[in-house]
């Protein structure tokens, strides 16, 4: 059982979103929060940046905060159980930042089935567990 989880929530993939919540739920401890974190890479890349303005960006992020609570709420996920938040900035680094910056016990996210690409780049999961100082649950989508 865990007492700090962080759950990174990609809003996209909505079909990951009651494995990595229900999970989330099993392993925390009665007095324990969980933080969803969304990542928002829109401004990873330098040659993006100029194109998109601040106050796009913002509502953007706002946008996002938005529905990381709709989520939590469509899951039944207690809101005095969990926190929200938002990055920006490479997956798997903000991902690590945030679990230092939380004191997260453990990590839980999904991950995609592995392809070429993946294996000669390695993907967000593998680079997370890699460099996290806690445990990493790596879920994967099952089709039924």
């Amino acid at each position: 059982m865990f007492k700090n989880i962080l759950v990174t929530i990609h809003l996209q993939y909505v079909e990951n979103h009651p494995k990595v919540l229900s999970t989330a739920l099993k392993v925390l401890e009665d007095d324990g929060k969980i933080t969803l974190l969304f990542v928002n890479e829109n401004m990873k890349h330098g040659s993006v940046s100029p194109l998109l303005e601040e106050t796009n960006q913002n509502n953007y992020n706002e946008a996002a905060l938005v529905k990381l609570k709709e989520i939590a709420d469509k899951y039944s996920v207690p809101r005095e159980k969990v926190n929200f938040k938002i990055r920006e900035g490479v997956s798997h680094q903000e991902i690590i930042e945030e679990a230092k910056k939380i004191k997260a016990d453990t990590i839980i996210m999904m991950a995609s089935r592995p392809g070429l690409k993946s294996y000669f780049i390695g993907t967000t999961a593998e680079r997370v567990i890699r460099h996290a100082n806690c445990s990493v649950f790596v879920l994967r989508h099952t089709d039924k």
